[in-house]
């Protein structure tokens, strides 16, 4: 390909987008599209049949496919084009049908108006053509004022809109007139909601995961995404007798439940957040919902009843407390002692052990969850303390072996 100068661009060549796009399709000797803010397509250069399905489908619908906004938002390509003026490459998802790219921003001021994307076909682009790319932006801020027609928003919009929410990328003000824009009023006493499904959210599942948000009781559903596995929902509570931690409580109980029994969608949990009334507080929101998901994931058994951030206790920091223990090379004692007796034994002292902590120290329950008598748990707990030398009965010797004990699963897991 010849050199071509470092800037071949000037705004008086263009008599429109058509024209620009072509043009730098010429000069980077691969397709191009332009995108407004909203992911839907302006203009598009011509391609040989060597492009990707997304090129296709987002051609075809005139906007970049639901699906693969979500992974951009969560693989962070889009966080990163809303803080850079530079080209930045995103490595192919054969996944989901798309290629290698490259997309630089086009800004007016300190605002993204809208992004120019290269499809890299057979090799990557050089240096020097990300440089043109860049001076195309800057061109593109421009041409984009003079020829681009105001679209009105569609539904698709508020899913962007969410993305941007749940990443921090929406101030207040945006946020609350955003909220007006779509008939919600300012949110009070809102969570963040995560569910997560056994399987790849379906168009089908899709609609009824749609009708129930739509007849479910007692929470008002502002703004939803779904996501493969994951259906994320802003929540605000409607009944005023109950407070807020209940009503949400219930929804996480009852919306699995609705979905098995009115469709055999089964294998559903889900969590929330903390309960806020700032919508600067989203993002964090979305973490501690999430954080739920990771505990109950991990710890199916004790941690099935929890619903809420706030529920998890101790769980919450573990992945801090853990990388902690390991930076600091500690192994617990006691436990080692019990595992390493139990593998010469072929004993569960150490799931005993587990157990009882469990059940809050209840000799009843602990046997029960055993499936064995009380005479031999007295025993086992006898053994337990002799071999790994811990009195039980002190609280900050008990609390240390619970929390290296739960330390270690999640390790494992």
């Amino acid at each position: 390909m010849p050199n071509q100068p470092s800037n071949p661009f000037r705004r008086e060549m263009y008599d429109s987008l058509e024209s620009f796009v072509d043009h730098v399709s010429e000069l980077l000797g691969c397709p191009i599209t332009l995108e407004d803010t909203h992911h839907r397509v302006l203009v598009y250069s011509s391609h040989n049949e060597e492009t990707d399905p997304v090129r296709i489908s987002t051609i075809i619908s005139r906007r970049v496919p639901e699906k693969v906004i979500n992974r951009l938002w969560k693989d962070g390509v889009i966080p990163s084009l809303l803080q850079s003026k530079k080209p930045i490459r995103i490595e192919g998802k054969q996944e989901i049908g798309l290629g290698s790219r490259v997309a630089v921003s086009i800004w007016r001021a300190d605002e993204v108006i809208g992004y120019i994307w290269a499809i890299e076909l057979h090799q990557a682009l050089t240096a020097s053509q990300m440089d043109i790319l860049e001076n195309a932006a800057a061109v593109g801020k421009h041409l984009l004022s003079r020829f681009a027609k105001a679209k009105r928003p569609s539904t698709n919009d508020d899913q962007e809109f969410f993305w941007r929410l749940l990443t921090g990328h929406v101030n207040k003000q945006e946020a609350e007139e955003k909220l007006m824009e779509i008939n919600q009023t300012a949110l009070n006493n809102y969570t963040i909601m995560v569910f997560t499904f056994k399987e790849i959210i379906t168009k089908e599942m899709e609609k009824q995961i749609i009708y129930l948000l739509k007849v479910m009781d007692n929470v008002k559903i502002s703004l939803y995404t779904m996501d493969d596995h994951e259906l994320i929902l802003l929540a605000s509570a409607i009944n005023r007798q109950d407070s807020p931690a209940v009503v949400f409580k219930q929804f996480i109980r009852n919306f699995p439940s609705s979905l098995a029994e009115k469709f055999q969608i089964t294998d559903v949990y889900g969590g929330y957040g903390s309960i806020y009334t700032d919508l600067k507080d989203v993002e964090k929101c979305l973490k501690e919902a999430k954080k739920v998901i990771e505990v109950k994931a991990k710890f199916p058994g004790e941690a099935q009843a929890f619903s809420a951030y706030q529920d998890l206790g101790i769980y919450q920091f573990m992945d801090v407390l853990l990388e902690k223990r390991i930076q600091d090379g500690f192994e617990n004692i006691a436990i080692q002692k019990l595992r390493k007796y139990d593998k010469s034994h072929n004993t569960e002292l150490l799931l005993t052990l587990e157990a009882f902590l469990d059940e809050s120290e209840s000799m009843q329950k602990t046997a029960l969850k055993l499936h064995i008598h009380t005479n031999t748990l007295t025993y086992r707990l006898k053994r337990i303390t002799e071999i790994m030398e811990v009195d039980l009965s002190v609280p900050s010797q008990k609390f240390m072996l619970y929390l290296d004990l739960k330390l270690l699963r999640w390790h494992q897991k």
